[in-house]
Formats: C-alpha cells, sequence, structure tokens
C-alpha cells in the first residue's frame, strides 16, 4: 500500500530590505526615522528610489517593496504561476497595479451580476490572474494588462468581462463586455493627482471611489440589458 504523501510545509522566507538610509521615511506624515530604500528593479535595470520605513513598505517572496510596486509584483509572481514570464514594468509605468486596485472593488460586485444572470446550466470563471497581452502591431493594439471575469456553458464564454489598462493610456481603465469598450475612463484619485493634488487623505475620496464603481457596474448593466449574457454573432471558447 503506497504511503500518502506529506504535507507540504511553506517556509516562510526571512524579508530581504533595501540598503538602509538616513534621511527617514517618504511616507507622508510618517517620523520613522529607520528606512529602507524598495527594492524593486524594472526592466531596465533602473532602480526605484522610494526610501520607507518598515510599515509602510510591503514583503512579497521574501523582499520589501514600495506598496506601488509591491502590487506590481504580486501580479508578476501571479502571472508566473500561470506559466507567463513578464519583465518588470518601467518605474512610472502603474498598468498592472492599477487594474490589482480597481478590480478588487469591482470583483464582489460583478461575481454577484454574474450569479444573478446565470442559470443552472452556467458556470462562473473569475480569474483573480492580471494577465499581459502584448502588442499587436497588425491590429495597432497596444499591449495591455487585463483582468477577466466571464459566465460560460459547456460550449463555451457566454460573457466576457475584462478590466484593462493600456500601456499607451496608463491612467486610463477600460471595462470590457465581450469585445465591446464598455465605460473607458481616468479614475477620480488619478485625475487629482495629474492635477497636481497629491493628497491621499483626500475626504471625498472614498465617495469618488463609490462613484467610479457604480459608473463602471452601471455600463455593464446597460450592455447585459441590451444584449443579454451571449456574445452577439461570436462564440468564445472556455479557454481565456
Amino acid at each position: 500500500m503506497a504511503k500518502p504523501p506529506k504535507p507540504q510545509v511553506e517556509v516562510e522566507l526571512p524579508a530581504r530590505y533595501g540598503e538602509a538610509e538616513g534621511g527617514g521615511c517618504d511616507q507622508a506624515g510618517c517620523q520613522n526615522q529607520e528606512a529602507f530604500r524598495c527594492l524593486y528593479r524594472d526592466r531596465r535595470a533602473v532602480d526605484c528610489s522610494w526610501v520607507a520605513c518598515r510599515e509602510h513598505l510591503k514583503v512579497v517572496s521574501g523582499r520589501a517593496y514600495c506598496l506601488r510596486h509591491a502590487s506590481i509584483v504580486e501580479v508578476l509572481n501571479m502571472a508566473l504561476t500561470q506559466g507567463t514570464q513578464v519583465l518588470p514594468p518601467d518605474l512610472d509605468n502603474r498598468c498592472a497595479s492599477l487594474v490589482m486596485w480597481v478590480s478588487r472593488d469591482l470583483d464582489e460586485p460583478i461575481v454577484e451580476r454574474l450569479v444573478r444572470w446565470g442559470d443552472s446550466n452556467m458556470s462562473i470563471i473569475n480569474d483573480p490572474a492580471i494577465r499581459y497581452t502584448r502588442p499587436d502591431h497588425l491590429r495597432q493594439e497596444s499591449g495591455h494588462w487585463e483582468r477577466i471575469w466571464a459566465l460560460a456553458n459547456r460550449t463555451g464564454i457566454l460573457l466576457r468581462v475584462g478590466l484593462r489598462v493600456e500601456d499607451s493610456r496608463p491612467e486610463t481603465v477600460i471595462l470590457t463586455g465581450g469585445t465591446t469598450h464598455l465605460v473607458s475612463t481616468i479614475p477620480p484619485w488619478i485625475q487629482r493627482h495629474l492635477g497636481g493634488d497629491s493628497n491621499r487623505a483626500s475626504p471625498s475620496d472614498l465617495v469618488e471611489r463609490l462613484a467610479f464603481q457604480q459608473q463602471m457596474l452601471m455600463a455593464l448593466d446597460s450592455h447585459v440589458e441590451k444584449y443579454g449574457v451571449t456574445f452577439p454573432n461570436l462564440l468564445v471558447p472556455v479557454r481565456i
């Protein structure tokens, strides 16, 4: 009789921090003087210059990063587990992290809608991976990062919902229903940043985020109300 395999025990890697800096944490309002440089290095071998204390750094796979680049590394790790290796984006490229943050807000309400729109013969595909699609020069399509939800039956995908950010428009969030762009807009917190307002603790931040979320969901509702849950003249294989 074969012995059952021993359960694998995950070994927690010791956290590695960047070079210590004497100027204190770069996080606004933080008084901590013990600070370390973010360990992110982009595809051009350019290092992040952000310096932060342990409280304002995030450890991913045993290495400490600033909060923005930590989310990018999480996306790259997700892609790697799916069999896709993507070089670390340029320092100022926020496409992957923007998709991650917005999709976290939209995940629950989108899944609730797919449950409501489906029936017992359909299944929900909730793919947490954020994938990169390389540029298609023949179709003149920019490379983009994307998160996918879908409603499918045994013949294929009936409704594919995508949230993407393109390399050519890194500040713009695009919601797709099937092959249709439903919403293409700049989130309000990014609009403030582009306008020179770097106030992270704006009292209207939560209200703006909820309004942005509702704008996305209302566009999806209108699309399904018009077309139903089947792609017009298109059937997509279950693999996404």
